[in-house]
């Protein structure tokens, strides 16, 4: 009866140490893309470490059941999408923050009269909706420069991109937004 007990213990052991190691392995391989892809969802890069490692908890309670219907990465992948869908109906003030974000960054601190105010809250409305109509290379790029305040260098390293690529995409980016801004100005 013990030698039986002995053995389940051991083959428990033995499984939650291959479990540690495979996920161990996932994050070496996956963590950064993943952090990533959570990033062009939730628009806030402490927001998408989170959801990453929530992610990786799922991932380590639920890698038994894995049935290999698809490959790991696009069950990660899946996990992901699922968690930050989840995290965006819990966070209804990210508009208003980011829309708060790019008036602040867009306007001067002065004082202005009410229907002064009423126009500009509705430009910066209208901004923050286009921002969120770029293309995800340019929202990103536009997101962790206004918003996340970094430099080219710094996003360049974050999206393994040449800081020059980040130049240039952050150039047609402004053009874009610059485009909508016209065309509604003109409507």
């Amino acid at each position: 009866m013990e030698r039986s007990r002995y053995r389940e213990e051991q083959s428990h052991l033995d499984q939650t140490s291959s479990q540690t190691a495979t996920l161990e392995n996932l994050i070496d391989q996956y963590e950064k893309a993943i952090t990533q892809f959570a990033f062009t969802y939730v628009k806030d890069w402490e927001a998408a470490q989170d959801i990453t490692q929530e992610v990786f908890i799922k991932v380590y309670e639920k890698l038994n059941s894995f049935q290999q219907r698809s490959s790991m990465k696009t069950w990660l992948f899946s996990i992901t999408a699922n968690q930050c869908k989840d995290y965006l109906r819990v966070q209804e003030s990210g508009k208003r923050k980011l829309t708060s974000f790019i008036q602040k960054v867009f306007t001067q601190q002065e004082e202005r009269s009410p229907e002064d105010l009423i126009q500009e809250k509705q430009q910066n409305t209208s901004l923050a909706q286009d921002v969120l109509c770029l293309p995800v290379k340019y929202r990103e790029i536009i997101i962790l420069y206004y918003y996340e305040e970094l430099n080219t260098n710094e996003i360049a390293a974050l999206l393994n991109q040449s800081p020059s690529s980040i130049r240039t995409k952050l150039d047609r980016a402004r053009k874009q937004l610059k485009e909508l801004n016209e065309r509604r100005a003109e409507a």
